[in-house]
């Protein structure tokens, strides 16, 4: 994928987990919803990249593998997911969200 590239970030999850915990700027169409909302809210000529929780867990691979059924060309499975995400040291977003570094004391 050409990192100058736009893309639209899709988080996998149900909306419960989103609103605790997801990577900044992805939108929440979970898997149980993906086949019913893409052809309503993505655009076949954008680039798709979607996430789940981990490595281990088949939510992205099965994403894509609907998406691409349904027609959609450009689209990328991030693996490893919301976990490799914060491995990787950067920070998420939402009610419960993973902070990155510490706070200066005063």
């Amino acid at each position: 994928m050409d990192s100058q590239e736009d893309f639209v970030l899709i988080d996998l999850h149900e909306p419960e987990h989103y609103q605790k915990e997801h990577i900044p700027g992805a939108i929440n169409i979970p898997l149980s919803e993906l086949e019913r909302r893409a052809p309503v809210e993505l655009s076949k000529n954008e680039r798709l990249v979607v996430y789940g929780e981990n490595h281990e867990a088949e939510a992205s691979n099965k994403a894509a593998t609907i998406l691409e059924a349904l027609g959609y060309r450009k689209v990328s499975d991030f693996d490893g997911g919301l976990d490799a995400w914060k491995r990787a040291g950067f920070a998420t977003e939402g009610n419960e969200p993973e902070i990155v570094g510490e706070l200066p004391l005063v």
